[in-house]
């Protein structure tokens, strides 16, 4: 119980740490460009689909983590679904998101997802969101929403 406890602890303590989060890699090299190529035609089909705006995944991604946004929560439950990782009830599977990470950046994958294993979220929107915001708070640098 002790030790449930203590995770819990830090894992608000990592949430509410979330405004002092290091700046984002954003360089020639990274994001890679295969996966942003990868992530063109479902990140269309999820704006259309959802109507968030280009603003709001730019601010997600590259600035600070918000939760005001239904929309965007949608996108990204959106995402998981169009790039064949979750199912239509909104659960994702790790195995699939591994397989779709080259070799170079399995790492950085594997250390981002450990700590990020039990989604919180009554809809796929807001387990979809959970999952965004641990993985950002896991790995700030590495972390990018396309």
């Amino acid at each position: 119980m002790i030790i449930l406890s203590m995770g819990l602890l830090i894992l608000d303590l990592m949430f509410t740490l979330a405004g002092d989060l290091p700046p984002p890699r954003r360089d020639a090299d990274y994001p890679p460009a295969y996966a942003l190529e990868f992530m063109q035609q479902p990140h269309r089909e999820c704006v259309a689909e959802t109507g968030v705006s280009e603003a709001a995944i730019k601010r997600f991604s590259d600035v600070e983590i918000f939760d005001d946004d239904e929309k965007l929560k949608c996108y990204m439950g959106c995402l998981f679904v169009k790039a064949g990782v979750s199912d239509v009830n909104g659960e994702l599977h790790l195995g699939k998101v591994l397989e779709l990470i080259p070799k170079e950046f399995e790492d950085i994958a594997l250390k981002m997802g450990s700590r990020c294993l039990k989604p919180k979220g009554k809809t796929q929107c807001e387990r979809a969101f959970w999952f965004n915001k641990c993985w950002k708070l896991a790995d700030p640098v590495h972390y990018y929403l396309a």
